[in-house]
């Protein structure tokens, strides 16, 4: 047997028998748990693009989950076209089931703590970001014990204001 297939074989064996759910991301070689117990992910995304040009910048907002208890962090990804053309059929029935078929281990964009004070969270994006290619979203979820809450995400179209 090929060593790229025990490895796999064993990763199977030990999610398995370990009783872990998990899902793959972005490609056969990344694996998210699902947080166990009860978690929140946050309530909404909103972001105004404030840069006139190519590039991206402005103020993610993010609503807060309904309990914070055990929430590390608010983390916004880009996020993937993976329907057909266009977002009609992005959301829905994605990973772990969560409303957010867009999500793709694409590096982060954005992070906050939820001490952040005030009613929602909010986080720049700065001013002169491109957009990577093939990214259409932002996803917003939270973090819980280091493993990304994808069943509780919310994402947004990325609107790109060119004045």
């Amino acid at each position: 047997m090929p060593r790229w297939l025990k490895i796999v074989v064993a990763l199977a064996v030990v999610i398995v028998g370990g009783g872990a759910a998990a899902v793959f991301i972005g490609g056969p070689d990344l694996i998210y748990p699902r947080v166990s117990g009860t978690n929140y992910g946050p309530t909404s995304i909103a972001f105004e693009d404030t840069d006139p040009g190519p590039t991206i910048g402005g103020t993610i907002t993010l609503g807060r989950a309904p309990d914070e208890k055990g929430v590390d962090v608010y983390m916004v990804h880009w996020g993937l076209e993976v329907g057909g053309a266009g977002t009609h059929d992005d959301t829905g029935h994605g990973d772990h089931g969560g409303a957010c078929k867009g999500f793709r281990d694409t590096n982060h964009v954005a992070k906050a703590e939820p001490s952040q004070s005030g009613e929602a969270i909010t986080m720049q994006i700065p001013q002169g970001t491109a957009v990577p290619e093939g990214a259409v979203y932002l996803v917003g979820h939270t973090i819980y014990g280091g493993i990304h809450n994808l069943a509780k995400c919310v994402q947004t179209p990325i609107v790109n204001r060119i004045d």
